[in-house]
């Protein structure tokens, strides 16, 4: 069998995923707090804000889902594992069991590569965006009141 995959599953994508997605969620929270209240005029900075929110936040309910995904394996693995077992003489769910381990072990691949990409295009975009992020708005504004 190949039981090394659920151990993998655990050591490598689960927690990359979950420490991810616990710090895009930190930094969708820590933007969100950054927004000024509402004003006409001079939000060119809160559209960034905006944007980034969105881009961090879709990269955040990918990663559940993915997250989710990998869990889902464990339920499908038992259900074919207990066919192997009560049908010993059927080598299709050997075969099925086998199968369902080197998709998994692929999603794994995937998932991680896909995950340096995501930290990669989060950082960029906080990298270039970060003074609007942090001052959405220019303190150069002239108060006419």
């Amino acid at each position: 069998g190949r039981w090394w995959v659920g151990w993998v599953r655990e050591a490598v994508v689960s927690t990359q995923s979950t420490g991810a997605s616990e710090y895009f969620g930190k930094i969708k929270m820590w933007i969100q707090l950054q927004v000024p209240k509402i004003e006409d005029g001079n939000n060119f900075g809160v559209s960034i804000q905006e944007d980034t929110i969105s881009e961090v936040g879709g990269y955040f309910e990918y990663l559940r889902s993915a997250f989710d995904e990998c869990y889902r394996y464990h339920g499908t693995r038992g259900k074919i594992a207990s066919k192997v077992m009560k049908y010993p003489s059927l080598d299709d769910y050997a075969q099925y069991l086998c199968e369902v381990d080197c998709k998994q072990f692929q999603l794994i691949r995937i998932l991680t590569n896909e995950l340096k990409m995501i930290y990669s295009c989060v950082y960029d975009i906080l990298n270039k965006n970060s003074e609007k992020i942090k001052q959405p708005r220019s303190q150069t504004s002239i108060n006419l009141y």
